[in-house]
Parts: C-alpha cells; sequence; structure tokens
C-alpha cells in the first residue's frame, strides 16, 4: 500500500481550518467577561429571632469600581440608600433571601469597570453580626468565591478551610 503525499494546498488549507478552531476560543467574547460564580449558604441557625429561631436573611449584592464607599458606610445608609451612598462607585446592585439551610449558586457575568462584589446581609442584630464582605473580582476572568452565613455573620469558606487548616 502506497501513501500518497498530501498537496501543498490542500495542506495549507488544513492548517487554516485548525487555526481558525483553535482561535475559536481565545477570540470569543466570553472569553473576555469578568464572572464570577458565588455561592450562598446559609447556616441552620442563621439570623435568629428574639426567640432564637432561624429566619431569612436579605442579601443585597453591589458591583463596585472602588470599595471604600462600601466599607466605610453604615448599614442603614447601604439598605435605604444605596445609589446615593455609593455613587459613582455603584455599577450594579441585586436582591435575593436566603432561608435557614438554603445554598444558592449564582453565576454572575460582571459589568465593565467592576472591580469588587459588595455583599450585605440584613441580620437582624446588627450590632453581633459581621454583615458586609467584599470579594475582588479580577478582570477578564473567573473569579470563585463561596461565602457563608452563619449567626454570627458573613464569612469566606475558603477562609474558614484556610483556619481550620491552621488549627493541626
Amino acid at each position: 500500500m502506497s501513501r500518497r503525499p498530501i498537496p501543498p494546498a490542500r495542506a495549507l488549507a488544513m492548517l487554516a481550518v485548525l487555526a481558525l478552531l483553535a482561535g475559536c476560543s481565545t477570540l470569543s467574547p466570553y472569553s473576555r467577561l469578568t464572572k464570577l460564580d458565588l455561592a450562598l449558604s446559609a447556616g441552620e441557625r442563621v439570623n435568629p429571632d428574639l426567640n432564637g429561631r432561624p429566619s431569612p436573611v436579605v442579601v443585597r449584592l453591589f458591583e463596585l469600581k472602588h470599595p471604600v464607599a462600601f466599607e466605610n458606610a453604615d448599614f442603614f445608609s447601604l439598605y435605604e440608600r444605596p445609589k446615593e451612598t455609593l455613587d459613582p462607585d455603584l455599577v450594579t446592585s441585586e436582591e435575593l433571601e436566603l432561608r435557614p439551610g438554603e445554598r444558592v449558586e449564582l453565576k454572575l457575568s460582571v459589568e465593565e469597570g467592576s472591580r469588587y462584589v459588595g455583599v450585605l446581609a440584613a441580620y437582624r442584630d446588627l450590632g453581633e453580626a459581621s454583615w458586609r464582605y467584599v470579594v475582588p473580582v479580577t478582570a477578564k476572568e473567573l473569579t470563585r468565591v463561596e461565602l457563608k452565613l452563619g449567626q454570627k455573620g458573613i464569612q469566606n469558606a475558603g477562609e474558614l478551610l484556610g483556619k481550620a487548616g491552621d488549627a493541626r
């Protein structure tokens, strides 16, 4: 059985097709988006009421250009007047409610110019809870974060794992 050589024009065409296929993944507009995979988990005993019963907690997400105004504002300014309080750093926001024991996984395309996502949780006892958290997002990449909402506030699950590993 003899092998026939591939004609140069055909070989060139095959190389061009391969180059185009390889370029599709890197030239895709979706590969240049800033994305955030955010998992929010509410503990079984989250946001206890006056009788110690767990209660749902309202969570607001704020896409921000800079986190300073979010980090320095009081809860009620952020909750009642977010646009005025965070201007000009606020890009967009959304709200959701988590019930005790509930887990939500969000896949967000972060707007151009956003470099942080501020997370605010409306705990009943604000004085005893860490009610705000800032997630830095890397431009044109995927950032993955898991936050746990417990009795005492918002915590990064990755940081909790790191602390548990340090305790060994």
